[in-house]
């Protein structure tokens, strides 16, 4: 059974890699691998993220995936050097993977990359509080001091880490995030469309009817839900009479969106 699981892990990754340079998850309707892994194969997401780090390192150091394939080591070994393995030491870290305890292997690659010597998680430890752990560069640390010190002097008083990670968040999510930017779409009056560009009002009732989400399903009929870079799509194209009415326009991440444009 062992050898089994061995032998069904290594395969696995080798579908997987396929699907990555062929984009073929964007074939069954899948926006990328990592959906295709959580939603398609059911995996978890620290599963995923496992055999993602690897499959992204075939094209770089195919060798370790040849040494995972081959059953000279695992996938959990191949993970565990993928930040630190490069083409031409590729042979050096397969072999510590092979041979080394877990622990002196995890030493060892903290020794080559320091940037792992702090693993990034956050736990639960009240029901409306969570504990972050990660490691910063010194660079960003000076970089937090000020944002301290800037809000400290704004708001006249002792600032916390955690108040001033909120603001720079908040800042972040204002400016960038596009779910947030949707929620600020206002209806005005508009010019007099020319019949190609799609109203205002248009667009926020669309906004508002997709809640700012891909609607696009898969094929486990679950809908993406996606807020991420979404943009809305006409169902009929404008090329063939397709009107600017929101029974005619679905909100779609980038990803499907590409897609649908590929089917026609």
């Amino acid at each position: 059974m062992a050898k089994t699981y061995k032998q069904s892990e290594a395969e696995l990754l080798s579908v997987l890699i396929s699907l990555e340079r062929s984009d073929g998850f964007r074939r069954l309707n899948y926006p990328n691998l990592f959906v295709y892994c959580r939603k398609a194969l059911a995996l978890s997401e620290a599963q995923a993220c496992y055999f993602l780090k690897v499959a992204r390192t075939a094209d770089k150091v195919p060798e370790l995936v040849d040494a995972v394939t081959s059953g000279a080591i695992s996938l959990s070994q191949a993970r565990r050097v993928a930040s630190v393995i490069t083409p031409e030491t590729a042979a050096l870290w397969i072999e510590k993977a092979a041979n080394l305890p877990q622990r002196e292997l995890e030493r060892a690659v903290t020794v080559a990359n320091p940037k792992s010597v702090v693993r990034e998680k956050i736990k639960p430890i009240a029901p409306e509080r969570s504990e972050m752990r990660l490691g910063i560069s010194v660079k960003l640390e000076h970089k937090l001091q000020r944002v301290r010190e800037v809000l400290s002097h704004t708001k006249k008083s002792h600032v916390t880490l955690e108040t001033a990670l909120e603001e720079m968040v908040d800042l972040f999510l204002e400016r960038k995030d596009p779910v947030e930017k949707a929620k600020r779409v206002r209806l005005k009056t508009s010019k007099p469309s020319s019949g190609r560009s799609v109203p205002a009002a248009t667009k926020h009732e669309v906004n508002r009817r997709d809640e700012g989400k891909c609607q696009a399903l898969l094929p486990n009929r679950e809908v993406c839900g996606s807020p991420l870079w979404v943009e809305q799509h006409h169902v009929r194209p404008r090329s063939h009479g397709g009107p600017n009415i929101p029974a005619n326009l679905i909100t779609l991440c980038s990803q499907h969106h590409k897609m649908q444009h590929l089917l026609r």
